[in-house]
């Protein structure tokens, strides 16, 4: 289900984001228009890529959790765009076809922020993390076998929880690995850090030497002079 529904999102998206960008090309869109012009003949597809890239977040985190920094960073500048492109035209101004101008850029930068989300909606489709979609597809041949998965699973559900176990076990192995590196780096930064301390130790140390000897080197000569003098 919430791969249909992300398919669904991804070819509405793609489908507002090309028709936008005909009407841009073509001059329907133009900075040239009023600040309620553009925004009348804009606000449709704003609504409809806002829309769509909220719920599409929600969507491609559940699907492939280990890219949700990227998942929600990139929605987050897609959204933000659009804002700011509907208040610079909602903006008062002694000048109205500079903010449209300014909108207008930023209807563009939509464009490029919209293609990048785009492919992150594609990508997460087409491969979500494999447990997640085996469990999806677990959820599935449940539903669709009913009561009768409590009772006895069939060999294909089967095969299907021995697919999501041995997942869980190739996790916990890296998870185990991962540890076990993160251990080594910390004691090698432990390491280099003390070895660290102990150079800066030692050249201020030599420095400390070397004022005294400079002291006793300039002592000895102004005795020296004296000696002469006297």
């Amino acid at each position: 289900m919430i791969r249909e529904e992300l398919t669904s999102m991804t070819r509405n998206f793609e489908d507002i984001l090309q028709r936008m960008a005909g009407e841009i090309a073509s001059g329907i869109l133009s900075e040239k228009l009023t600040p309620p012009d553009l925004m009348k003949k804009t606000e449709y597809y704003i609504d409809n890529l806002r829309d769509s890239a909220t719920k599409s977040k929600e969507y491609m985190i559940i699907l492939k959790p280990e890219k949700a920094y990227t998942t929600i960073r990139i929605c987050g500048e897609f959204t933000q765009t659009l804002k700011t492109f509907k208040d610079i035209l909602l903006q008062d101004s002694p000048d109205p076809s500079a903010n449209s101008s300014l909108a207008f850029e930023q209807l563009r930068k939509a464009l490029t922020d919209g293609s990048d989300l785009l492919f992150l909606m594609r990508d997460v489709n087409d491969n979500p993390s494999p447990l997640i979609d085996a469990l999806i597809t677990l959820k599935k041949a449940s539903e669709t076998k009913g009561p009768v998965i409590s009772i006895q699973a069939s060999e294909d559900v089967q095969s299907l929880i021995k697919n999501v176990l041995g997942h869980i076990d190739e996790l916990r192995s890296e998870l185990i690995v991962l540890e076990k590196n993160i251990g080594e780096m910390k004691k090698t930064m432990r390491s280099l850090q003390q070895e660290s301390l102990e150079l800066l130790s030692e050249k201020a140390s030599s420095a400390t030497d070397k004022r005294e000897d400079q002291k006793s080197g300039l002592s000895q000569v102004k005795l020296t002079d004296r000696l002469d003098d006297a």
